[in-house]
């Protein structure tokens, strides 16, 4: 394989295999999908001029070897397609767990999880402000999460959101450490899974300055990149649920029979 089509692959890996089950019986995930892609185009009007800002001053970059060679505003094309592909998998995990666990356990336990993540997230920024990717990343997370902790306590549809993000979350977490394992690492297996030799990782697809992050990696994925996927996975649903209720969607409800 061409390895300039690299990331590319990783792209479309991704998406694979959601795209071909969101057709099926059960949950038929496509008639969501009126939700779905402007959902995601609000979740891309925060990280794509995030993503594009970091860039130009180095925060992370681009291995031009595992590239098409496509640029756009500053970042490659398939940096524009991971911020489709992977809140489109994401996303369809969130609705078909919720059709085939239509109550997940833990539910008490969901409310307590945000807050701590917004403590956590909070707590991050104000002892690495010089550290602008965790301290970004943090701040945003801390927001986010104060946002769907108050509405959770004040309405019941946001807590069962809220709940069924980190029944998706968890799960996700395993894809999501593969993926970034492989696009900031090629064999990211070889490195330990706590991982401080971070000047040590190459071959990366996706690099990063380590003067900006904890300094600390899953693999080779660094730990900060966790709160950036909830952030990411959590501001897709609050868009998801609530243009879907503004479509008159019901979320979770089972496909109309046919005929």
């Amino acid at each position: 394989m061409n390895p300039h089509y690299l990331y590319l692959v990783v792209d479309l890996a991704v998406i694979a295999v959601p795209l071909a089950f969101s057709f099926d019986r059960k949950v038929r995930f496509v008639r969501f999908w009126p939700a779905l892609f402007p959902a995601i185009a609000v979740m891309m009007a925060v990280f794509i001029p995030w993503d594009i800002a970091f860039t130009e001053r180095g925060i992370w970059g681009f291995n031009p070897d595992y590239l098409s060679g496509i640029w756009i505003a500053g970042i490659p094309l398939e940096e524009w397609l991971f911020f489709i592909c992977i809140p489109y998998a994401c996303i369809f995990t969130y609705e078909s767990l919720k059709h085939y666990v239509p109550n997940p356990p833990l539910r008490p336990f969901s409310l307590p999880a945000t807050t701590l993540l917004a403590v956590a997230s909070a707590a991050l920024v104000c002892s690495m402000p010089q550290r602008i990717y965790i301290a970004t990343t943090g701040l945003l997370t801390a927001l986010i999460c104060i946002v769907l902790a108050l509405a959770s306590a004040l309405k019941p549809a946001v807590r069962d959101w809220n709940h069924q993000l980190w029944f998706a979350y968890l799960p996700l977490l395993i894809p999501f450490i593969l993926t970034n394992g492989v696009l900031t690492g090629l064999r990211f297996w070889q490195y330990p899974v706590w991982n401080h030799q971070v000047h040590e990782v190459a071959d990366q697809i996706v690099w990063y300055n380590n003067d900006h992050n904890l300094s600390v990696r899953i693999f080779s994925m660094p730990v900060d990149d966790l709160f950036y996927g909830f952030l990411m996975i959590a501001l897709t649903v609050l868009a998801y649920e609530a243009i879907a209720r503004r479509l008159g969607m019901v979320t979770g409800a089972p496909p109309p029979a046919r005929r």
